[in-house]
């Protein structure tokens, strides 16, 4: 029963990674920019560069360039394809490390708040206690301002 529940819970976990609306936009965006790349190169590329031949050759050389593998096998001989090849080099790294951002948060969501929970718990304490100490402070002020009332 108990690892249906944490097998349960990991997929929820999973679930909302997927649903995520920044998941979402950083996976839109991501293929997206990796098929207009992908795109721009195999036209600058495909009459001139003897290693781009097919699309599938320029998708083979985004994929590992936006993962910034880049096992060097295709290469674009263009200057315009090599500006493209840097770009999708930066905005890769960007994105894949967005995604970490992203999944990371979530899966650490529930852990945080665990250790957070005593945490505002122990504040709430402290808030009580400042409280008291500053009624107290309130009443001894005000028995003090009678007896020097009655001093004088």
């Amino acid at each position: 029963m108990r690892l249906l529940a944490i097998i349960v819970n990991e997929f929820k976990k999973i679930r909302e990674i997927f649903t995520n609306p920044t998941f979402i936009f950083l996976t839109v965006a991501g293929n997206a920019l990796l098929l207009i790349c992908v795109t721009a190169v195999y036209f600058l590329e495909r009459g001139g560069s003897n290693q781009i031949k097919t699309y599938f050759d320029a998708l083979w050389w985004g994929v590992y360039t936006i993962t910034t593998i880049g096992y060097g096998d295709i290469l674009p001989q263009t200057q315009a394809g090599r500006f493209i090849a840097v770009f999708l080099m930066y905005t890769g790294s960007v994105l894949f490390v967005s995604f970490t951002g992203v999944v990371f948060s979530i899966l650490m969501r529930e852990e945080v708040k665990e250790e957070i929970q005593p945490l505002k718990e122990e504040v709430k304490k402290e808030e009580l206690e400042q409280d008291q100490l500053y009624a107290l402070m309130t009443d001894l002020s005000k028995k003090v301002e009678q007896i020097e009332k009655k001093l004088k």
